[in-house]
C-alpha cells in the first residue's frame, strides 16, 4: 500500500509540472503557439534567440511604457517586446 501512495504523489507531481502554463516572459518551446503553452492573452515569441511567452498586443498602446508591439513569425499576431 505503501508503493501505491508514494506512486501516486510522484504521479501527481509529474502532472502538476506539465499542467502549468508559463507566465508572460517565461520560457516557451513553440513559436507562434497560443494556448496550452503560455497563459491566455500571451503567444509564445522570439526575443534576443530565445523563444518566451509574449503579451499579445494589437497595438503599441496595449504594451508597456518601454515596450514596443511587433509581429510573431509565422502568425499573423503581435507581441509586446523590450525595447
Amino acid at each position: 500500500m505503501r508503493k501505491v501512495s508514494r506512486l501516486l504523489v510522484v504521479l501527481l507531481v509529474i502532472a502538476g509540472v506539465f499542467a502549468c502554463n508559463s507566465d508572460i516572459g517565461e520560457e516557451c518551446d513553440n513559436e507562434g503557439k497560443v494556448g496550452g503553452e503560455c497563459v491566455e492573452g500571451a503567444v509564445c515569441g522570439s526575443v534576443k534567440g530565445s523563444l518566451v511567452c509574449l503579451k499579445q498586443c494589437t497595438n503599441p498602446a496595449d504594451c508597456g511604457s518601454n515596450q514596443t508591439c511587433g509581429s510573431v513569425a509565422n502568425t499573423t499576431l503581435r507581441g509586446c517586446r523590450d525595447n
